[in-house]
């Protein structure tokens, strides 16, 4: 997630020819977690671009469904005799295809993995990267978990980055069915960071600049993942949105007066982040979230799922020993 043109940014400017996928949904068939048809060539195609193919999968499937007034696109993972399944929530400006980390994390560690692109993100439908509130995201994965259940097995474990962990918490805070055992969010937002400068972007570009340019962040230490990502990856947004960042302001209100809960979640946060206002958005997730375990990476930056090493091994490490707890 990038609220401004940071100094540190990747020059967006194309290097290569990029493949189109604007396509690809219409050719999709409605989600069914069933792994009955065999993958079009067009999502063979997609899946190679991103490398979202693992030998840990003995089947896999791609499909559609509609929630909160968009048509989203979901995929899963499965593997043979499954520990459960996770579930994994995307961050803003993310989408399946960068999150191969994430699901061999799931695999190797013998899940189920599914995932869905948010709404204006990826293969799903709607303006790019916007919403008009956090609860849009709340709605879109309760209908994805009713879709699964009685299909994918249990115990059900969530993981959510950034935008996807706020996603997260927007569930728990607001959904009676409470279906998750483990959830693990990673640099989740709550309010970004120096937003005591940022708000005043918001506040006079709502009328001037509906879709201001978009400034692509170095946020990991991966470079040529982020050179990937200005370069050569057609599903990023060159802009971002006017309408998602007022659904930040009011999640941003919104959060910190919700009721307690008492259940046990993960937050990992690396201390270079400059996406995020981690300090506060601890704090609060804890006033929240009561008995939450805190795991402090140092130097890690924000996009936490895609960092290198040593970063990544203490990431792993953290979400490892929760799942085992």
């Amino acid at each position: 997630m990038d609220l401004l043109q940071e100094l540190n940014t990747v020059d967006p400017g194309p290097v290569i020819r990029r493949p189109d996928y604007s396509a690809l949904r219409q050719q999709l068939p409605e989600l069914n977690f069933c792994c009955s048809q065999p993958l079009p060539e067009s999502v063979i195609s997609y899946r190679n671009f991103y490398r979202l193919n693992f030998d840990e999968a003995s089947g896999t499937g791609i499909g559609t469904f509609k929630a909160a007034g968009f048509e989203l696109v979901a995929q899963y993972w499965l593997v043979e005799n499954p520990r459960g399944t996770l579930f994994i929530c995307h961050g803003y400006f993310d989408h399946t295809g960068i999150y191969g980390a994430a699901v061999r994390f799931g695999l190797e560690r013998g899940y189920n993995v599914v995932i869905f692109d948010f709404p204006g993100h990826g293969l799903s439908s709607g303006e790019p990267v916007a919403i008009d509130t956090f609860l849009q995201y709340r709605e879109s994965l309760d209908v994805l978990l009713r879709k699964a259940r009685g299909k994918m097995p249990g115990p059900w474990h969530a993981m959510g980055q950034s935008t996807g962990g706020a996603a997260l918490l927007v569930y728990m805070q607001f959904s009676q069915w409470q279906p998750f055992a483990k959830v693990m969010l990673l640099a989740p937002l709550v309010r970004p960071a120096r937003w005591h400068l940022r708000k005043w972007m918001f506040y006079l570009g709502r009328y001037l600049m509906p879709h201001p340019n978009r400034g692509f962040n170095i946020n990991t230490h991966d470079a040529e993942f982020a050179r990937r990502q200005a370069h050569r990856d057609p599903l990023q947004s060159p802009v971002m949105s006017i309408r998602w960042l007022g659904a930040m302001v009011d999640w941003l209100k919104t959060f910190p007066k919700t009721a307690q809960n008492p259940k046990k979640i993960l937050v990992v946060q690396g201390t270079d982040d400059e996406t995020v206002d981690w300090r506060y958005n601890m704090r609060v997730i804890r006033e929240r979230f009561p008995n939450s375990k805190r795991v402090i990476v140092r130097g890690a930056r924000h996009q936490m799922i895609n960092e290198t090493q040593p970063y990544r091994k203490q990431i792993l490490q953290a979400l490892d020993d929760w799942l085992a707890d």
